[in-house]
């Protein structure tokens, strides 16, 4: 072949190249906006279980790994509207970042200091609906709600608590204890082994110190790919098909987990270490602690399969040892539930219903020793 013939075959290439390319483009352009379509469709369908493009843009996320003593919290005066399969919810802040009205820092009267995580923050339900502004409204009390979600567990909780909710006046703290996720929540290896491990927050150590994995970044959420993926979550729709799937397959390639039967001597240790930490923290501050266990729909099941319920009598026992009042919500809601314990659940999500805060105010406020009888209550 002559080297004029080679030249040519040189400069011929690009041309199929740049077909294959453009072919591939295209391809890859119908078969994204084919996706978007079906997947607009899958996102607006009743049922969906998942969350929703909300087609309000927002850099800033609403749970963010921004406090550097206890990880991830909401941003002061921040507002993040969560579209879900059945809700659609906004989200205030006030100016310390509470998803919570606006509270002084002293005050006269009874005040309590209420901590948890996503169940007591009250995910995917106004305000109104949550087990705190219940309790509130019920005895006139007012209930300062420091819970967030955001993979927040026991140990944040005391984080928080000693850190930044106990210098507001109170004269009780009470913490719902979720065991579906708290257990994990305080367990690093757990989080390295299933590759979630990364994002700023404290854990356990095997002595029970307190140690801290990844990196703190006081602008955690304001980069340029969080700006992307803000984007993304805004406005489209496979986005969350996405999201949902990868969820999806995660979970079932865990066994049925039930927090109120699954834990283990080491989960029970460092429970019991965070609670000391919240009455030491309540006892400096003059106020009393209670607490109480929060059943998941696994909880449930476990429960009316084979009568199973280990934690609560044992956190109970442990808890009049330690002089800590242990509700456990599991056996009264059930026999209240009747066969429909579902209800107590949002319908495309594991989080508290409406109906399930109520139930558990109506069991907790009498329990706590709140006076309701001038209050009026909703019907339950």
């Amino acid at each position: 072949m002559s080297e004029s013939t080679n030249a040519s075959a040189r400069r011929s290439l690009p041309k199929p190249a740049l077909y294959v390319l453009r072919l591939v483009a295209v391809n890859f352009l119908i078969f994204a906006v084919l996706a978007e379509l079906v997947s607009i469709v899958l996102v607006h369908l009743p049922n969906w279980p998942s969350s929703r493009p909300s087609y309000h843009l927002s850099y800033n996320l609403f749970w963010a790994d921004i406090n550097p003593v206890f990880g991830v919290w909401h941003r002061p005066n921040g507002v993040f509207i969560h579209k879900g399969g059945c809700y659609d919810v906004t989200y205030y802040t006030n100016s310390y970042g509470a998803r919570d009205k606006e509270r002084s820092l002293h005050s006269s009267r009874p005040r309590t200091i209420v901590l948890g995580d996503s169940m007591i923050e009250g995910m995917g339900l106004p305000a109104e609906e949550r087990l705190s502004n219940i309790m509130e409204r019920d005895t006139g009390i007012e209930q300062l709600n420091f819970a967030t979600g955001g993979n927040f567990g026991p140990l944040q909780y005391a984080l928080l608590y000693k850190s930044l909710a106990a210098p507001f006046d109170h004269n009780l703290v009470i913490v719902g204890v979720l065991p579906d996720n708290d257990f994990h929540d305080m367990d690093l290896a757990y989080w390295r082994a299933h590759g979630w491990a990364g994002p700023y927050r404290p854990y356990y150590g095997p002595d029970l110190s307190i140690i801290y994995d990844g990196h703190f970044n006081p602008h955690a959420g304001e980069g340029s790919w969080d700006h992307v993926e803000a984007f993304l979550r805004a406005y489209l729709a496979s986005y969350h098909v996405g999201q949902y799937l990868d969820t999806r397959f995660y979970w079932r390639t865990l066994n049925p987990y039930s927090g109120y039967n699954d834990y283990n001597d080491v989960d029970l240790a460092r429970l019991e270490k965070s609670l000391q930490d919240i009455k030491s923290t309540a006892d400096r501050h003059g106020a009393r602690m209670a607490v109480f266990l929060i059943p998941r729909a696994s909880d449930f099941i476990r429960l009316r399969e084979s009568g199973s319920d280990r934690l609560g009598p044992v956190m109970e026992r442990w808890g009049r040892e330690q002089a800590i009042p242990i509700k456990d919500l599991l056996p009264e809601m059930n026999e209240r539930a009747g066969a429909d314990y579902r209800s107590y659940f949002l319908p495309c999500d594991g989080h508290w219903s409406a109906h399930g805060n109520a139930v558990a105010a109506s069991i907790l406020e009498p329990w706590l020793g709140y006076d309701t009888t001038q209050a009026s209550h909703p019907e339950r």
